[in-house]
């Protein structure tokens, strides 16, 4: 009888979970599995507490459930492990995104690997590095879109700015990606460096000027309305409703958004992107519980374009 493997999932399996969990819940019940997993993580809960908890969430994805267990059991003998899932599990709506704008197996492959998500130990500094390392290989139009998810992920968590915010202040710019990221990072300084409003209003309106002086009276009402809800209400009114892309689910049943996801669960990559450890204990997975575990979710192709979550 062959041992048990003992090789720990990569960052992309572990990913490849999260999303299709993600893929099954309402965006409220992901933001619920999120919090517990965070409340968990502080008070270092107990593995078997930790898992009972969070397996009520698979309710609409049971075929993930075994897999589940087996990452919690990992856990349990790795607490570097449980720190890097967790680290996955925070990422995994940023990594959808650059997912989609890659469209490649091999690249968002190296993506993963220029985040060193499994080398806990890692400098903020080193990551940057990497990552930077891989941006500058991109072509120029797919490193701006990558970067315009960045800088709108920061804005959104700093800011409070909802997704239709966003869009508007994109259209006023009249689409200009680069200065668009340029304006949501100057637009920060107002929290991170304590930079006062009008200094901040000042730095934009100079980007603007240089490079779409006919924006500039867009951008100076938009700023105002800004500004206005930001004194309103000091976080900003962050409207969870307001994502036009938030799944449906539909009761009872474990539920994929549309054939595309279908395929995902069907199909993995062959080659170096094959995970044999992922692959190995999902087939005991299957021979231990009669579901065709293996087939529907132990290779997942990272090619296909997914709709957002």
């Amino acid at each position: 009888m062959s041992e048990p493997t003992t090789s720990l999932p990569t960052p992309l399996s572990q990913f490849c979970l999260f999303k299709c969990l993600r893929s099954s819940l309402f965006e409220d019940d992901w933001f619920n599995f999120v919090q517990s997993w965070n409340s968990m993580v502080e008070v270092n809960a107990p593995m078997p507490e930790f898992t009972y908890n969070l397996v009520p969430f698979f309710a609409n994805a049971p075929r993930l459930v075994p897999v589940f267990h087996r990452y919690m059991q990992f856990a349990e003998q790795d607490s570097d492990f449980l720190s890097a899932l967790t680290t996955v599990l925070m990422s995994t709506p940023l990594l959808v995104k650059v997912q989609q704008i890659l469209q490649s197996t091999e690249l968002f492959s190296e993506y993963i690997v220029a985040l060193k998500l499994d080398n806990t130990s890692a400098s903020h500094t080193a990551v940057m590095q990497s990552l930077q390392t891989f941006l500058s290989s991109l072509p120029e139009p797919t490193r701006l879109e990558i970067l315009r998810v960045f800088a709108e992920e920061e804005a959104s968590d700093s800011l409070g700015l909802t997704s239709s915010t966003l869009d508007t202040a994109m259209q006023l710019l009249h689409l200009d990606t680069q200065l668009y990221i340029d304006i949501l990072s100057t637009l920060q300084l107002n929290q991170t460096e304590n930079l006062p409003w009008d200094a901040v209003v000042f730095k934009i309106k100079t980007l603007v000027q240089a490079k779409k002086p006919n924006a500039w009276a867009g951008i100076d009402e938009f700023l105002k309305s800004l500004h206005s809800a930001h004194n309103a209400s000091p976080a900003f009114e962050d409207d969870l409703n307001d994502d036009d892309d938030v799944l449906e689910m539909i009761e009872g049943v474990d539920y994929l958004t549309d054939e595309m996801d279908e395929q995902e669960l069907g199909e993995f990559p062959e080659g170096e992107d094959y995970d044999q450890h992922y692959a190995a204990f999902l087939k005991d997975v299957q021979d231990h519980s009669g579901h065709n575990v293996l087939d529907e979710f132990a290779a997942l192709n990272m090619d296909n374009q997914v709709v957002a979550w």
